[in-house]
C-alpha cells in the first residue's frame, strides 16, 4: 500500500479523526443491506438504547438524505462499505456525516473532501501503511476474520493509533477489542439481522440485542 495524504482535514483542526467522525459515540451500528423493512422504527429503538451512530452500506445510500433529515441532530449517520472514489463521492453527495471504508487509497481520501474518512486495513503491515499516510484512526476490517485472539494482539502494536474494529462482532468480542486498547467498534448484522440471516427482526428483538451494546456504548461515553 502506498503512502497516503494526510487525512485530517482543515475543518478538524486539532480534533482527532475519530472525534470528527463519530463525536462522543464509540459503538457504530451498521445497517444491513437487506432484512430491514422499517428502518425508522429500528432507528428509534437504537436511539432508546443509546446507540446513536449508524453506517449505511452503498445499497442504502439513497435513504441517507432522509435519515440525516430525520435524525441528523440526534445521531451520526455515516456510510460504510465503499471501495472506490466514485462510491465515496456518492456518499458525500448523500450528505453523510462520516465514511468508513474497508480499503484506503489517496483517491478515496481526496474524494471525501471535508467529510471525515476512516480508511480500512487488516494486517499489521496494512495498518502501518495507513498510519504512515498521516491517519490517527484506522478501521480494522473484517475484524472477525482472524479470530478473537487478534483482538488482543493487534492494538498493542499501535499504541498511538485509534483502532476501530469492524465486523460481525458479538458483545464479548467488542469488549475484548476495547479492553486491549481499541477506540471504538463497528457492529455488523448482530443487532439488526436475524440469526439465520432470513426474514426480518422485530423491534422487540432488536431492542433486546441492542440493550447489551447500549450498555457498552454508555460505558465508553463515561
Amino acid at each position: 500500500m502506498g503512502e497516503l495524504p494526510l487525512i485530517a482535514s482543515g475543518m478538524m483542526g486539532r480534533m482527532s479523526l475519530l472525534d470528527a467522525a463519530l463525536g462522543a459515540h464509540r459503538v457504530v451500528i451498521e445497517f444491513p443491506r437487506t432484512g430491514v423493512e422499517d428502518w425508522v422504527a429500528l432507528a428509534e429503538v437504537l436511539l432508546q438504547e443509546g446507540l446513536g451512530a449508524w453506517a449505511l452500506p452503498p445499497d442504502l445510500l439513497a435513504t441517507a438524505p432522509e435519515v440525516v433529515a430525520l435524525y441528523g441532530f440526534r445521531a451520526r449517520v455515516g456510510a460504510c462499505g465503499v471501495t472506490d472514489a466514485a462510491a465515496v463521492r456518492a456518499a458525500v453527495d448523500a450528505g453523510v456525516h462520516f465514511i468508513l471504508a474497508p480499503t484506503t487509497s489517496p483517491e478515496m481520501v481526496e474524494a471525501a473532501g471535508e467529510v471525515p474518512f476512516v480508511g480500512g486495513a487488516l494486517t499489521p503491515n496494512e495498518v502501518a501503511g495507513v498510519v504512515r499516510g498521516g491517519a490517527d484512526t484506522v478501521l480494522v476490517t473484517p475484524a472477525d476474520a482472524l479470530g478473537t485472539a487478534y483482538a488482543r494482539t493487534l492494538p498493542p502494536m499501535f499504541p498511538g493509533v485509534a483502532l476501530v474494529p469492524s465486523g460481525r462482532l458479538e458483545r464479548y468480542q467488542c469488549e475484548m477489542w476495547l479492553d486491549a486498547g481499541a477506540a471504538g467498534v463497528v457492529v455488523s448484522d448482530v443487532v439488526l439481522r436475524p440469526e439465520d440471516d432470513a426474514g426480518l427482526n422485530t423491534a422487540d428483538e432488536v431492542g433486546r440485542r441492542a440493550a447489551g451494546f447500549g450498555t457498552l456504548a454508555r460505558r465508553l461515553q463515561g
